[in-house]
């Protein structure tokens, strides 16, 4: 098992979707857990739809619902028998070394080994002040970093190449031991060296990081989390591009650049299927098939993840989905959606 985390909006299910690509292409079976706090998983559906078994854990981290953690873990065992398994946990968990490597390594030795654990780290905003951990969010991001036995410098195609060795020496200062990897899902840079530390016989052998659990509490609860399905009938030919993009844009006006930690959309028609994202007031198309064209019956999922209430939030992705819409002269069939701040995080297991 490969556990695959990092920084919010990093980029860890694109890249999880290409290592079980490039496993694929070595007839290796594979299979991925997704996370999150909510429900209504836009990583889901976009690894579904590239033709992944897939099983996710909802309401919580892994290490907080560990038992459904291992319970969706058995059952692709059981099910499908992959040779690997991807998890991706929630981009606002850390402390993963303590809490779901140590007791897999502990006490399910038979069942699971289990690769070095892999922190996705997004070059584009990491910057010397994560060293000095001034806010909640500075220092949950720097612990991540600080367990990570391979840290992922990823999106490296969007910034110039003298900063590469820069940040690796930000990254060293916090953790001198980790294994840094350039890594660019454009370029395809970096992904051999992934998919061969996954599929090696390489396990995790590094030790937990001791955490501060009230900053790690105030971290998450900086926060807001919106998760909404939308079911909607579209017209023959709908630019579901543009529709998509007037939503995040629409979400972007309302917020800080960098309190956008990550926002992520997937439109599903009868005829093709998108998901983008939004990270700061980046938008990328991460996954197309078909055309930019879509028509009949379908549906709309948005995760946000932002430094705001949750009422705030909830009210700004309702107003974007329907200004988008109603460009089109479109209402929703029917959505349902939440919006909170998570909980204290209360993990299952947490060893030394």
């Amino acid at each position: 098992m490969a556990i695959i985390g990092g920084f919010l909006g990093a980029g860890k299910t694109t890249l999880a979707t290409k290592i079980a690509a490039q496993l694929k292409r070595m007839d290796k079976s594979v299979a991925i857990i997704t996370n999150d706090q909510g429900e209504a998983l836009v990583d889901t559906q976009y690894s579904k739809s590239l033709g992944f078994d897939v099983s996710e854990v909802l309401r919580g981290c892994f290490c907080c619902r560990f038992p459904d953690f291992l319970r969706s873990a058995r059952t692709l065992v059981s099910s499908t028998r992959p040779d690997v398994i991807l998890a991706e946990p929630v981009g606002s968990c850390t402390d993963l070394l303590a809490t779901v490597v140590a007791p897999l390594k502990a006490i399910y030795p038979d069942e699971f080994e289990v690769s070095p654990l892999m922190i996705l780290v997004d070059s584009t905003r990491l910057l010397s002040e994560v060293i000095d951990s001034k806010t909640p969010g500075d220092y949950l991001r720097r612990h991540q970093i600080e367990e990570g036995e391979i840290v992922v410098l990823s999106k490296t195609d969007r910034i110039p190449y003298d900063r590469i060795e820069e940040l690796k020496d930000i990254i060293h200062k916090i953790n001198p031991k980790a294994t840094i990897v350039p890594y660019s899902s454009i370029t395809g840079e970096g992904l051999g060296e992934l998919t061969k530390n996954v599929s090696s016989n390489k396990i995790s052998t590094n030790r937990p990081v001791e955490i501060d659990y009230d900053i790690y509490a105030a971290a998450e609860a900086e926060l807001g989390w919106y998760n909404g399905s939308f079911n909607l009938t579209l017209p023959d030919k709908t630019d579901t591009y543009d529709m998509a993009m007037r939503v995040l844009r629409s979400v972007s006006d309302e917020y800080e650049a960098d309190d956008v930690a990550h926002v992520k959309l997937m439109l599903i028609s009868e005829t093709n299927s998108l998901k983008m994202s939004l990270v700061c007031q980046s938008v990328n198309v991460d996954g197309v098939k078909g055309s930019r064209y879509g028509k009949g019956p379908s549906s709309l999922i948005v995760n946000a993840r932002i430094v705001s209430s949750p009422e705030k939030l909830e009210d700004v992705v309702r107003k974007a989905v329907t200004y988008s819409l109603e460009h089109l002269g479109l209402l929703a069939d029917s959505f349902e959606d939440d919006s909170f701040s998570p909980s204290r995080p209360q993990p299952t297991h947490k060893m030394r």
